[in-house]
């Protein structure tokens, strides 16, 4: 209910402070809507922003929030709105009261098919940010979280967070070159997650847990084509059930844990019985092993005999689908 949500927004606005809820807001919603342009996103933050300082000091009339969220849908629903636009805003404004806010807070644009951003040279970094450092960082936050919108929050976070340390340290520092170099070489892994976890999240998004499951099988089955179903699918089985638990999750450790559990038994399962396997295992970062894994391509095919076709009986009786994937 009402309450609900202006105690939810106050919680974080406090715990946060003002500065970290605007970051939090500018990746929320460049995640969210990640088609809109900066200046249609900086609009939606100045709003948001505004009615948690106003609506969450102490002493704030309990109705202020409501009354403030109700101006901000009704703004959305103007002929000129400053906000991103959706086609699914016009259903939404036939709506009133809470019903319409809540349509409006579930609006989404579908991911970007392929990350727009792209990472100017150090040199053109540090030119933006001397220029302007908090139109630099608001400008790199919408583009960067509307690119990998998908991955994780946590992870997300982490990463722009990480980038823009680096940014603010290497550009005053007196050998920015190697500071870059120093800098990028330290949070690598993170920025493969980050990658990474974008890229499986949207599979997920789109196509589900059981499509990923035979897809990861399919992936793992043409790198190790001499391993048996027996050996493959319990490990697709895992790897999905790490992306359907960390995909929405914001437990900052969940995707980082949960996934070098994961590769830990792919080393285990698979490296003393494939020499590429065991090379991408040796290292002890496990999340560098996982990314050297799905690095891997496909293994030459050994000459197999035609694999036995299940009969109809077979993929009719209750193992039917076990029998497809296999």
């Amino acid at each position: 209910g009402k309450a609900y949500v202006r105690d939810k927004v106050c919680q974080e606005f406090k715990i946060l402070g003002k500065e970290n809820f605007r970051t939090l807001t500018i990746v929320t919603n460049s995640r969210k809507y990640s088609n809109a342009s900066f200046e249609e996103i900086a609009h939606l933050v100045r709003e948001i922003v505004s009615l948690a300082e106003t609506c969450c000091a102490e002493g704030a009339d309990p109705s202020c929030y409501d009354a403030g969220s109700s101006a901000l849908s009704a703004k959305s629903c103007g002929g000129s709105s400053p906000f991103p636009s959706h086609p699914g805003t016009a259903g939404c404004c036939a709506q009133e009261g809470l019903e319409r806010k809540l349509c409006l807070a579930a609006l989404r644009h579908p991911p970007q098919q392929l990350p727009r951003y792209l990472q100017p040279s150090n040199q053109e970094l540090c030119q933006a940010f001397q220029k302007d450092p908090k139109d630099f960082a608001d400008r790199f936050l919408h583009e960067y979280s509307s690119s990998y919108g998908q991955a994780p929050l946590p992870v997300l976070l982490g990463s722009t967070t990480t980038f823009l340390s680096m940014v603010s340290t290497c550009c005053i520092s007196p050998a920015p070159t190697a500071c870059f170099l120093k800098e990028k070489l330290e949070s690598k892994t993170l920025s493969l997650l980050t990658l990474m976890s974008n890229r499986v999240c949207s599979r997920f998004a789109a196509y589900g847990k059981d499509k990923v499951t035979v897809s990861y099988l399919a992936s793992l089955a043409q790198k190790m084509p001499g391993a048996s179903f027996e050996d493959l699918f319990p490990l697709a089985e895992d790897a999905a059930e790490v992306f359907s638990q960390c995909c929405d999750s914001v437990d900052e450790d969940c995707m980082p844990k949960k996934l070098s559990e994961h590769t830990a038994k792919a080393c285990g399962a698979l490296g003393p019985r494939d020499k590429r396997f065991a090379t991408c295992c040796q290292g002890k970062n496990l999340m560098q092993n996982y990314f050297c894994i799905s690095a891997l391509p496909p293994a030459p095919a050994p000459t197999l005999p035609a694999a036995p076709k299940p009969t109809d009986g077979q993929l009719c009786g209750e193992e039917g689908a076990r029998q497809a994937k296999r």
